[in-house]
């Protein structure tokens, strides 16, 4: 009796171990195996860039305008960082009731994206543009720029078939002197567009900043060689006041109520 328990016992073992000399890559099959892996500690993910880098800032922008009082149909400064750093823009006009309304370092497609949020609901009496720098920087063709231009220009005009607006032509920074041609060449489309325009001006302030070398004077901009000190000001505000003087009745900037 204890022999057959232990046939029955032995004999699974037996033919086990017979299948795996018969077959040997059983064996090796079984040795090799490898169980799957932990998972690993979560990992956020990394949420994608906006595509609109300018967003918060405008918004921020947006509720500063609509909290503070303004003087009614002001004269719109729009633009880009020349726009959004000329601390003394007030001061500079004093006569006009002026708004800054730069932001960042826009380029013109940024300022078509938000002009229907930012300029027109200030309901301007005129419009002083700064923009395309940053655009052509990027390696854009001051062609495109150009298109992105009319864009913003058609905006204006939809407003408004009369307001006197104004573009400053982009200014030749040291910095990216390798743009320079094609600065000069989109300021050159920008100003012959606009002599077909009425009520518009060209200001020209480009080449008040490049000296007899045709090169750009580097003691009108800060150390970065990009954006203007106070003497590169000086020089907007000059040529932007004789527009002003020509093109918008001189107003004080009576704060609304």
């Amino acid at each position: 009796m204890v022999l057959e328990v232990l046939e029955h016992s032995l004999w699974p073992r037996l033919f086990a171990l017979g299948l795996i000399s018969a077959f040997p890559g059983l064996h090796h099959a079984h040795s090799q195996s490898v169980p799957p892996p932990a998972p690993g500690p979560a990992v956020a993910s990394t949420p994608l860039p906006s595509a609109n880098p300018f967003e918060s800032e405008v918004t921020s922008l947006e509720g500063r305008l609509s909290q503070s009082p303004i003087a009614s149909s002001p004269i719109v400064f729009y633009g880009s960082s020349s726009i959004r750093l000329w601390k003394s823009l007030q001061q500079d006009f004093s006569g006009y009731a002026v708004l800054n309304c730069g932001f960042g370092g826009s380029r013109l497609t940024d300022c078509v994206r938000y002009a229907n949020r930012l300029v027109i609901p200030r309901k301007p009496s005129a419009i002083v543009i700064y923009a395309g720098d940053n655009d052509l920087a990027n390696g854009t063709p001051p062609e495109k720029v150009f298109q992105s231009f009319k864009q913003l220009f058609s905006i204006f005009r939809t407003y408004s078939p009369s307001i006197p607006i104004a573009f400053v032509s982009v200014k030749p920074s040291p910095a990216r002197l390798i743009f320079l041609q094609n600065i000069l060449r989109f300021n050159s489309l920008a100003e012959d567009f606009l002599k077909t325009q009425p009520e518009t001006e060209y200001i020209d302030v480009c080449s008040d900043m490049l000296g007899q070398d045709r090169k750009p004077i580097r003691s009108l901009f800060v150390s970065d060689q990009i954006h203007l000190n106070s003497a590169g000001y000086q020089i907007l505000r000059k040529d932007i006041g004789e527009f002003l003087s020509q093109d918008c009745p001189r107003a004080k900037a009576i704060r609304a109520q």
